[in-house]
Formats: C-alpha cells, structure tokens, sequence
C-alpha cells in the first residue's frame, strides 16, 4: 500500500494514538534538542533498545558487567527499576530485596553486578562514583538527554520488522530507528543467522560498520530434554521463549504467556503446578520471571538459563578497555 494512503487509514481507524504519536515524536525531538548531557565523573556506558521491551537489553547488560568482572574493573549497574516499589536511591541486594521492591531486571542482574535502582539517573551514578563504582552500565538510557554517555550500545531483536512498527502509543517504538541508531556507537543485533543479515540489509545497510551480531545460547540441564515441559513467561515477546524451546526439541505440552514484568498470583502458579502434575510434565520459565517466583513455588520451576553470545565485537571490547585505563 502506497505510504500515504497507509498514513490515511492509520488516522481513520486510531485518531487519538496517532495524534498522541506526533505529540510524542515532537517532544522526543525536542528533548534530543535541548538535552543538558551532563557528563558524570565516571566513564558511563549506556545500554539501550528503541521498543517497549523485548528486545535483549538485560541479556547484554549482564553480557558487559561479566566481562568488566572478568577484567577487574569495577563496574555497577544503575536502574531505573521499572515495575519496583521503591521510589528512593537504593542498592539491591538479592539476599533481602525482592522483585516487588526493586523490579525484576534489577534483581537478576544483581546476580552479576552491583546495581543501584534509581527513579532519577544522575543520582544513581553518582551513589554508584561514591561507592568506589569505576564505571557505569546504564540500563535503558538511550532515550535520557541529561546524561553524557561516553559509550552507546543499542540493542534490536532482529526478528521484529521494524518497518512494521509505529510510534508509541501507536505502536511499539520509543523513536524512529534512523536518529536512535545514528546516536548510538555499537548496534546489537540479536537474532539468527537469517533475521542479523536481514537487518543489516533493511534498517542498517548505511551502519554496517556499528553491527554486531549476537545470539542467544540456552543451557538446558539433561533432566528437561527426557520429560514433558509447561512453560510459562511473562516478557516482552513470550512467543520467543517458546519459539526457542520447541526449537531444542523439547516436549512442550502447554505454554502460559503474561504481561511483560507480570508478578504471579499464588493462584496462578498453582493451576500451572497443577497443570504439570496431571501430566506428569516439569515446569520451565525465564530467568527474569524466576526471580519473581515466591519460594514456596521454586523448588518445582526450572529458569532456562541463557547466554549472550557476540561475533565480531573485537572492536567494542577494546573501546570498553580503554575507558578504565
């Protein structure tokens, strides 16, 4: 369909969103516009996506903070904390914080790092520059103009078509892709061999320099590959989590999808328990649903767990090197 008359039938049916839309485009631009970028007395590394989630942002915030430990820099976490309780500057420790106080993504994440959840992001910098913090990971910044950043990683779940996707609250895009992938140092494409290169060759073909392929890589424990799974998730995009699972060639007798950042009634996790047990099936989620999960429920829930896995990124890994001399 020719894009005007496409424009024309998207205001015909969704009036108010699309209105809504331009409103959000204009004060977006307006803020790239006069944005203070301030920059903080540490290295801050930001890592962001353009859509309301799904994308693999956590994955690659965990994928850096390991590979800072891993070189003896010291590296924290800020978060905003999304879905979380707390309205103040804290540090999550997962030993006595939980999911509904700090957020889910926060929470898995601590596992790895030290993460500060702050509503305000400066702030959360600066606890983290007092705390002896030598290097910020900036979870979900790249839509905030008050921060300097020194390095921009943008994160695309290469499966979506995101000539497809509209503007929030008409779609699913923070911002349009072309000025969020021209700020942004590193592009991550997250996806299959077939879904990268079809990025590369759509969106991406003028910043092929800036692309980095990755992957997900599951580890499944020998025990789920021999008994019938219930599988359940409550993330951007359930449908990949089973997508992934059916591809390992697991039996997966029943799937159960929820809101991104969903917190499970008790009642909920009994019917899925329930559900299991008729079958004589185990119960599989996420790992960021897991955390979730109360501890009465645990010992019978499997998290798959995943890691990100990156080709190429030879040149990223240097630049990271070289903000803590």
């Amino acid at each position: 369909m020719v894009p005007f008359l496409t424009n024309i039938r998207k205001v015909c049916l969704h009036p108010i969103l699309y209105l809504l839309s331009l409103v959000w485009i204009i004060a977006h631009r307006l803020r790239i516009k006069y944005g203070r970028y301030e920059k903080m007395p540490i290295p801050v590394v930001c890592i962001g996506n353009i859509t309301l989630g799904g994308a693999g942002k956590t994955p690659t915030v965990i994928f850096l903070a390991n590979y800072f430990k891993k070189n003896n820099i010291k590296a924290h976490v800020v978060s905003r904390g999304y879905g979380g309780a707390f309205k103040d500057i804290v540090f999550v420790d997962p030993r006595t914080h939980s999911a509904y106080q700090v957020g889910d993504e926060p929470l898995l994440i601590s596992q790895h790092a030290k993460v500060w959840v702050s509503k305000k992001k400066k702030e959360g910098i600066l606890e983290a520059y007092k705390a002896g913090a030598e290097l910020v990971l900036l979870d979900d910044g790249h839509q905030n103009f008050s921060i300097a950043k020194d390095i921009n990683i943008l994160v695309f779940d290469a499966e979506v078509n995101l000539k497809n996707e509209n503007i929030f609250p008409l779609g699913n895009l923070r911002e349009s892709p072309r000025p969020a992938v021209e700020r942004a140092d590193f592009l991550i494409s997250i996806g299959n061999s077939v879904s990268n290169k079809n990025l590369r060759e759509t969106i991406f073909q003028k910043y092929n320099q800036k692309i980095i392929d990755g992957k997900f890589v599951p580890n499944i424990i020998p025990k789920l590959k021999k008994r019938k799974l219930v599988a359940f998730c409550g993330i951007g995009r359930p449908e990949k989590f089973f997508s992934m699972l059916r591809k390992l060639n697991l039996e997966i007798i029943k799937e159960y999808s929820f809101p991104d950042h969903h917190f499970y009634s008790n009642r909920q996790l009994t019917k899925i328990s329930d559900i299991a047990a008729k079958n004589n099936a185990l119960v599989v989620t996420t790992e960021k649903d897991f955390v979730k999960i109360p501890v009465t429920f645990k010992k019978n829930i499997y998290p798959i767990d995943i890691e990100l896995h990156l080709s190429k990124n030879k040149k990223l890994l240097l630049e990271l090197k070289k903000l803590v001399p």
